[in-house]
């Protein structure tokens, strides 16, 4: 007879949203239990030996925390306070060498990005720190606050826009493309490429429409991304510990059949080797929408219109091809001979040189190529946190944006031969830059392809790093659809929290956070935590 056990809740995925939403609803007094497919919790926010050589932690998917200093996981969780998680803030955030020894750079002060921007354009310098103020007033008004609420019909949000002239300048970039509002912004070229790349780098289409309010989202965040000490893994580790100490349970390497289905409503999951846990209130499901109704649920106990919508539900046009280096030394950059904080960048953009090549590589995406010369996004973790390699020795990881299907065939990325082509073509880039980067330099190396992460994270389908692509049908109320608009389902007892789910992903910790917030109202749980003072703020300003 196969095994039962109950909870009041049940969730399946233990990725960052997965273990929000438990800590949450543990805090709240609700026996919890999460269920990971991988060996360990976690999900994207992976730190890792993958380069085969102890002491060198390798960030193998997650790198950056874009929503630390907005997400109100942090306060509510205490999960600096109390649970000892860090952060490490560079003041150079981007830098973008350039093939004739100048270097762009942004840093998260303002100031200091003009003083940059204006070696090349000075009306540019001029717009930026516009630019920049705008967007983080923006921020603070609407894009933070809307993160962490239940979002509202598009028609009803924009008419609540509307009213207010702020709204009406956020709302005026929905209709625009990236390029659109790069091309009104600026006149350089190169600040053109740095600022389309980084708006793009996340997931939007340089030249789609429809989506263009993230646009201040982005220009605001490429200033003010973090890292976790120790590696991105630190985060899901305390949200861990806070399930436990609130007698959570956690459980890896489980399998599940389906979600088990009873009068109508989700009542739990059975496990493929019998084990079935039951739950006495909800299922959370944190995984995509593929899997979670026409695999787990059935669309046998789902509406026809509903599973139609499902079934067209749309995979990223790219994935990441990552090329994870242990290191004997940190890179060197030709243009630090000029300033040597070059050499302490969290990011670098190298290869792109004007907004038409990075339009082309993206171009060349949907085309199914991966051109071996293509420009892409790096960092060295180390350098900053020397909890992340042996003393004196370095970590690296280079990102390049690449299809999944790559000439019609994902199983090329499972050539040995052709990963190493990728990634030797890759690291030759670095040396145009970075020459002291040679072979000898190298102790070790991880190359993770859009192939290999849909195999190592299950809910990524297609190598789909957010659970589905950022389009205007897939965004804002409408993700995944208008059915589970609010983290609730067409299924009763069955809740959605991943990256599927509104606001999306990137470990804005915002999916798994109003999840819980559905389940407790529904449940009708005072809730311990307070609403956020920026969304108390926006409220009172008639923005949301």
């Amino acid at each position: 007879m196969a095994k039962q056990f109950e909870y009041d809740v049940v969730i399946i995925g233990g990725g960052p949203n997965g273990l929000l939403a438990g800590s949450y609803l543990s805090r709240a007094g609700l026996k919890v239990i999460v269920l990971e497919r991988r060996h360990e919790m976690g999900g994207g926010a992976a730190t890792e030996d993958v380069a085969g050589t102890p002491g060198f932690r390798i960030n193998s998917h997650a790198q950056y925390m874009m929503m630390t200093d907005y997400a109100p996981v942090y306060k509510d969780l205490e999960l600096e306070t109390k649970y000892g998680l860090r952060h490490i803030y560079p003041s150079l955030q981007f830098a973008m060498p350039l093939k004739d020894g100048r270097c762009l750079c942004l840093y998260s002060d303002v100031e200091r990005s003009c003083q940059s921007i204006a070696n090349f354009s000075q009306k540019d310098a001029e717009t930026y720190r516009e630019i920049s103020a705008k967007c983080a007033e923006y921020m603070d008004a609407f894009i933070g606050p809307a993160t962490y609420v239940q979002p509202k019909p598009p028609l009803e949000q924009a008419m609540q826009l509307e009213k207010t002239e702020i709204g009406k300048e956020i709302s005026a970039y929905t209709p625009k493309s990236p390029k659109q509002v790069v091309d009104e912004l600026f006149e350089d070229q190169y600040v053109k490429t740095l600022m389309l790349h980084n708006i793009c780098m996340w997931g939007l289409d340089p030249e789609g429409e429809g989506v263009g309010y993230l646009i201040p989202l982005y220009l605001n965040r490429m200033v003010n991304y973090r890292m976790c000490v120790s590696g991105s893994h630190a985060l899901p580790q305390a949200l861990i510990k806070v399930i436990l100490e609130n007698k959570g349970h956690l459980v890896t390497s489980v399998i599940i059949k389906r979600i088990i289905m009873e009068g109508g409503r989700a009542a739990g999951v059975e496990c493929e080797d019998g084990r079935i846990y039951r739950a006495k209130k909800a299922v959370v499901s944190t995984i995509d929408p593929h899997q979670t109704f026409l695999e787990l649920v059935g669309e046998e106990h789902l509406d026809k219109d509903f599973v139609e919508s499902i079934k067209g539900w749309e995979w990223e046009h790219w994935s990441f091809l990552g090329v994870h280096l242990a290191l004997e030394e940190a890179p060197r950059f030709r243009a630090a001979e000029k300033n040597e904080e070059i050499n302490k960048a969290l990011v670098y953009v190298l290869g792109f040189e004007s907004p038409e090549e990075f339009i082309e590589h993206y171009k060349a995406i949907g085309r199914g190529e991966c051109p071996l010369d293509a420009g892409y996004s790096c960092s060295f973790p180390s350098v900053f946190d020397p909890l992340q390699a042996p003393e004196g020795k370095h970590t690296g990881s280079l990102y390049k944006m690449a299809p999944y299907d790559v000439e019609g065939d994902s199983e090329k990325w499972f050539s040995i031969k052709y990963k190493d082509e990728h990634a030797a073509g890759m690291l030759n880039l670095l040396r145009e830059y970075a020459p002291n980067i040679t072979d000898d330099k190298i102790r070790n190396k991880y190359v993770s392809t859009p192939a290999e992460i849909s195999v190592k994270f299950f809910d990524m389908k297609k190598g789909s790093i957010k659970q589905g692509a950022y389009t205007p049908f897939q965004m804002g109320y409408n993700r995944p659809n208008a059915e589970c608009s609010t983290h609730r389902s067409p299924v009763e007892g069955l809740y959605m929290g991943g990256a599927c789910t509104y606001p999306g992903g990137t470990i804005l910790l915002g999916s798994g956070y109003l999840a819980a917030d559905a389940v407790v109202e529904d449940l009708g749980i005072e809730k311990w935590w307070k609403e956020p003072e920026i969304v108390i703020q926006a409220r009172e300003k008639g923005l949301l």
